[in-house]
């Protein structure tokens, strides 16, 4: 019997969209955090200094319509392995393919994302660059977002362990910046992926891969073995 929809959904957001998930949680959390401690006046001031009038370009795949089908065929072929409880080899994945995965993924095109993020893996560490319009982000009363675009770049570090995803942030910058120290202590001390941990077609298909971890700068990405 196949599984019900939502579940489907699930897997091809976590397989297409769970990094872009990590970077609009990454950003709705330092929003927030700013909401938290600062008045509309002192935010407003912090979004002069912190952003810009103008996107930030983005490098961008290439990626040939050949390599392209052979990469999404690789996909769903170890996905249909995950749906029958089979075993199969690691699904290994460069920054590249993801990349490439990620441009031509419905939901990326659905969030309106395309062209706004980058990501590149170096070591076991996620790196990223996004051009966010804030007029994307929740709206916050009284404070001046219309025209501003978030540009910035960071690097975090991801991994599933018994079914929960874990993403800190390393670093972080925005407008060629460094955050302070008063902003990055408590968005480090943060898992980033609570959110997403807490939704049960998220954590339904989550069980079912042993592990999914940077390493040696390549996402490896580790079916749970059969119980039969």
């Amino acid at each position: 019997m196949s599984d019900p929809e939502p579940s489907k959904k699930g897997r091809g957001c976590f397989f297409y969209g769970c990094i872009t998930c990590i970077a609009l949680f990454l950003l709705a959390g330092t929003i927030l955090l700013l909401g938290g401690w600062y008045t509309v006046r002192s935010l407003n001031a912090l979004v002069t200094e912190y952003t810009d009038t103008v996107p930030m370009a983005l490098p961008k795949v290439d990626m040939p319509p050949e390599e392209l089908a052979k990469l999404k065929a690789r996909v769903a072929v170890f996905k249909q392995a995950l749906d029958a409880r089979a075993t199969t080899p690691p699904l290994i994945l460069t920054g590249r393919e993801i990349n490439a995965l990620m441009q031509d993924s419905p939901q990326v095109k659905q969030m309106n994302l395309n062209d706004k993020f980058y990501v590149d893996l170096e070591g076991d560490h996620l790196k990223g660059q996004i051009s966010l319009p804030l007029d994307q982000l929740p709206k916050i009363p009284f404070v001046h977002t219309a025209g501003r675009y978030l540009n910035g770049t960071g690097e975090m570090s991801a991994e599933v362990t018994n079914a929960a995803l874990s993403v800190t942030i390393v670093s972080l910058e925005v407008k060629g910046q460094p955050l302070p120290a008063k902003f990055m202590g408590p968005l480090q001390q943060q898992n980033l992926a609570d959110k997403i941990n807490q939704d049960p077609t998220n954590v339904t298909a989550m069980s079912r891969f042993e592990s999914i971890e940077i390493k040696d700068s390549t996402l490896i990405i580790k079916a749970k073995p059969s119980s039969n």
